[in-house]
C-alpha cells in the first residue's frame, strides 16, 4: 500500500483521485479496452497501478470488467463518450460527482505499462516542488482545481508545472492495431517490467 494510502508521513493530506476513463467505441480496436496483453485486460492494467481507482465509463461490459478488479464505477453520460470527446471534459463531470480530493491522477487504459512505482514518483514530486502539474509522455497528475479555468491541461501552464521522467518502456501508448501487438510482443519477450501487475 503506498504512504499516501496509510496517513503516513508528507502523505498525511494527500488525497489522490485515480480516475480512470475508458469508453466503449472505439474505431482502431474493437473493444480496445478489454484487449488482453499476458493475461491481464487494459482496464487491469490501470486498476493494478492505482489504489482505490474510479472508472469513468457509459459501456457496460467494461463497468463489468471494472467491478472485477474492485474499481468504484462512475456512470458517464452517452454525450461524453463520443469520439471526439475531449478528455478534459470526462474529467470536469467526474469532478462534479466525486468527493473532492487534492489531486487527480489521470489513467488512459492505452497506456497500460506506466508502474504504481512511477504513479508514486509524480505524487512525490507533486509534493515536493508544490506543483499544479506534473506530466510525463502518458502521465498526468494535477490539482483538483487546475482544469476550472482551462479548455485542456495544457492551456496556460504555469511555472508551477513540471515534466517527470518515465522509462520508455512504460510509455507505450496503445492507438492502432500494430501498436497493441508491439505492447504484447514487448510484454511476451521481458522488455518492460510487469512484476506490479501480478
Amino acid at each position: 500500500v503506498p504512504p499516501w494510502a496509510q496517513g503516513e508521513g508528507n502523505f498525511t493530506h494527500m488525497t489522490i483521485l485515480y480516475l480512470i476513463v475508458a469508453r466503449g467505441g472505439s474505431k482502431r480496436i474493437p473493444k480496445k479496452n478489454l484487449q488482453m496483453i499476458n493475461g491481464l485486460s487494459l482496464i487491469g492494467y490501470k486498476a493494478k497501478a492505482s489504489p482505490k481507482a474510479v472508472l469513468s465509463t457509459e459501456d457496460s461490459r467494461l463497468m463489468q470488467e471494472g467491478r472485477f478488479y474492485g474499481l468504484e464505477i462512475l456512470i458517464r453520460p452517452e454525450a461524453l463518450a463520443q469520439d471526439h470527446t475531449p478528455t478534459e471534459l470526462v474529467v470536469k463531470s467526474a469532478m462534479e460527482n466525486l468527493p473532492r480530493h487534492t489531486a487527480i491522477m489521470l489513467l488512459e487504459p492505452s497506456s497500460p505499462f506506466v508502474s504504481s512505482k512511477t504513479y508514486e514518483a509524480a505524487i512525490e514530486m507533486m509534493i515536493e516542488k508544490d506543483a499544479d502539474f506534473i506530466f510525463g509522455h502518458v502521465l498526468y497528475l494535477f490539482k483538483w482545481d487546475w482544469l476550472k479555468t482551462r479548455q485542456d491541461l495544457y492551456d496556460n501552464l504555469t511555472d508551477k508545472c513540471y515534466y517527470v521522467d518515465m522509462p520508455t518502456s512504460e510509455a507505450v501508448d496503445i492507438d492502432t492495431p500494430h501498436d497493441l501487438e508491439h505492447a504484447r510482443w514487448l510484454a511476451a519477450n521481458g522488455y518492460v517490467d510487469l512484476s506490479w501487475a501480478k
